[in-house]
């Protein structure tokens, strides 16, 4: 199977686990169309991730000009510290958004920073979850994206570093 289509699945999956835990418990999650709370910071990605983003991004170079010159200015944009990727508060490649922008949301299974060897601490939006702490099943332990992913990044594009979603949209 090409590394490309194992993206693919790790994707979905982490789209399925999202699914399943709004699902669970839908009153706990203000994540709505539109909610970009979780967007206002610059990202990188491995460039397995960034190949889709690239071709996003020439997609809309034909099919809207206006919005991929948006992106573009907003990549150019020093002073800018959401992702250049948002235009009106959506992802203008949300179909392509990468697994952090995915993971997004979801309560997930960190290290504690201040505990190395203690147990994984739960972090989440302060938007959801704010009644009830999140159902065991609906935590993600975002090293078994992240480890994947990596070993994905590695087989792709060995030694690359990561690309920064300002630079892709800049060019």
């Amino acid at each position: 199977m090409p590394v490309s289509q194992h993206l693919v699945t790790l994707r979905t999956r982490v789209d399925q686990h999202f699914d399943e835990a709004v699902a669970r418990s839908p009153a706990s999650f203000a994540c709505r169309a539109g909610c970009d709370r979780c967007c206002g910071q610059r990202f990188s990605v491995f460039e397995v991730e960034a190949g889709p983003i690239r071709a996003a991004l020439a997609d809309l170079a034909t099919n809207d000009p206006p919005l991929r010159q948006r992106i573009r200015a907003q990549g150019q944009d020093p002073k800018s510290t959401s992702c250049a990727l948002l235009v009106d508060g959506r992802c203008s490649v949300y179909e392509q958004r990468p697994l952090i922008c995915r993971s997004h949301g979801l309560p997930v299974a960190v290290p504690d920073p201040e505990r190395a060897d203690g147990p994984l601490r739960v972090d989440h939006c302060p938007l959801n979850f704010v009644d009830d702490p999140p159902p065991r099943p609906s935590v993600l332990i975002l090293d078994a994206v992240n480890r994947p992913l990596a070993v994905l990044a590695e087989l792709s594009a060995p030694g690359q570093p990561r690309v920064a979603l300002a630079e892709l949209a800049a060019t």
